[in-house]
């Protein structure tokens, strides 16, 4: 006995080749999805490696500045301070100053 092989109508192919078209679409709508979420994923995590990088040097200017503060709280500090940077004497002081090296 030999099995005769159907013929499928062009309406039925056309229908088949319609659907794989359709879903090759659709998985590659997915696939640009996907690609667009990885580079917003890595654009978020190199900006937040940025803001981590910007925190640790803003918590360093403030232990600089808590440090800075601490000393201008001390009164012989400012003294030493004015007399060094503005030239500040003490009655019956004179000051000198010397050419730089260079």
């Amino acid at each position: 006995m030999v099995k005769k092989k159907k013929k499928t109508s062009f309406g039925k192919r056309f229908l088949v080749v319609l659907a794989c078209i359709a879903m090759l679409g659709g998985i590659g709508y997915f696939v640009w999805q996907i690609t667009k979420e990885v580079g917003t994923t890595f654009t978020l995590l190199a900006d937040i490696n940025e803001a981590k990088k910007e925190l640790d040097e803003l918590k360093k200017e403030q232990e600089l500045l808590l440090t800075q503060k601490e000393q201008l709280m001390d009164d012989n500090y400012v003294k030493t301070w004015a007399r060094g940077e503005y030239l500040i004497t003490k009655e019956g002081e004179e000051i000198y100053k010397l050419p730089s090296q260079n």
